[in-house]
């Protein structure tokens, strides 16, 4: 089973999921640089600077350290610069809970590589380290009805769609609330 002692490495074909480093600030700050296409799906404009960036590598990694996140950043195999990131948290509570609570997952891939199965290959490597791995019951992500895109690969590897959340996340940048459409995968 899982434990943290040592952040997990998951690799598929093509990719590394890897814990991230302060290196990697440029490429995450980069990723919601104006304009951006993925901070219209998010709901926040991601950090505001390279020292931003930092900062939040080191949050993700102090959570990890905390058994309350797991924060993957995508890389090429051929490369070891961050494409992406793909992240999975227990809703309430840590890894150590047992039973576990629900698991949430999110992601996000710089747009020049939408449409190529990275975020598949990813996709498939988190859920099946989450349901071999750690053991969890149920995978959830909360996914803004207008991205048809995520939609559309949870959906792929099983996801159903469970509703729709009236107004429950607020964006950290504009203040308005934003309705989410929950999606579930469980364990067979």
């Amino acid at each position: 089973m899982y434990n943290n002692s040592e952040f997990p490495r998951l690799s598929t074909d093509r990719l590394l999921l890897r814990q991230m480093t302060q290196d990697d600030a440029d490429e995450l700050y980069s990723f919601y640089a104006e304009g951006s296409p993925i901070i219209k799906y998010l709901d926040w404009h991601g950090p505001s600077s390279t020292e931003q960036a930092r900062e939040l590598i080191i949050a993700w990694n102090q959570q990890f350290q905390e058994n309350r996140l797991l924060p993957w950043g995508i890389t090429q195999l051929t490369d070891n610069k961050l494409i992406g990131t793909i992240m999975c948290m227990p809703v309430r509570g840590t890894f150590d809970y047992n039973p576990l609570s629900p698991v949430s997952i999110g992601f996000e891939l710089t747009d020049t590589h939408w449409n190529k199965g990275f975020m598949s290959e990813a996709l498939e490597a988190v859920i099946r380290f989450g349901f071999e791995r750690i053991g969890v019951h149920r995978i959830q992500a909360e996914v803004l009805p207008q991205n048809k895109s995520s939609l559309k690969l949870l959906e792929k590897f099983g996801f159903k769609q469970e509703g729709l959340l009236k107004q429950y996340l607020m964006h950290d940048v504009t203040k308005v609330f934003l309705d989410v459409i929950m999606l579930a995968l469980l364990e067979v």
